[in-house]
């Protein structure tokens, strides 16, 4: 199934540019949102009243001043449970730390753990 929408959440707006290409690159017309506030990015998802049938992929940054990566699928976790059906969430990190990539793995919420930067073949792997 073709993501419905891709959604970018990363204070960096340079990664979220890079993001915006290699999705592009990679899946032929996609839809694609960025923010850099991880809060507007949770409300945005909150208010979700798509197609319960779409999917969306969810890259979230680790590392974000105000909500971390994790205080954000802390607060998801909390959503109902049509909201998050939509929505498949993979970690974008710089981060090398093996604490992340296993915390993340860890969590039922996240899907993946991918190293930044994204490229086309990382997009070609999420679908």
């Amino acid at each position: 199934m073709i993501p419905s929408k891709f959604i970018v959440v990363d204070n960096d707006p340079v990664n979220n540019l890079l993001c915006d290409l290699a999705i592009r690159e990679g899946v032929s017309g996609a839809n694609f949102l960025a923010f850099t506030d991880p809060l507007k990015a949770f409300d945005h998802i909150s208010a979700d009243d798509g197609d319960n049938n779409s999917m969306n992929i969810l890259l979230l940054d680790i590392n974000m001043p105000i909500w971390s990566g994790w205080d954000f699928v802390e607060h998801y976790d909390k959503l109902d449970e049509k909201i998050k059906n939509r929505f498949r969430i993979y970690m974008l990190s710089s981060s090398i730390d093996n604490n992340d990539k296993q915390r993340a793995m860890e969590n039922k919420n996240v899907v993946d753990y991918i190293e930044k930067p994204l490229t086309k073949e990382k997009v070609f792997s999420l679908l």
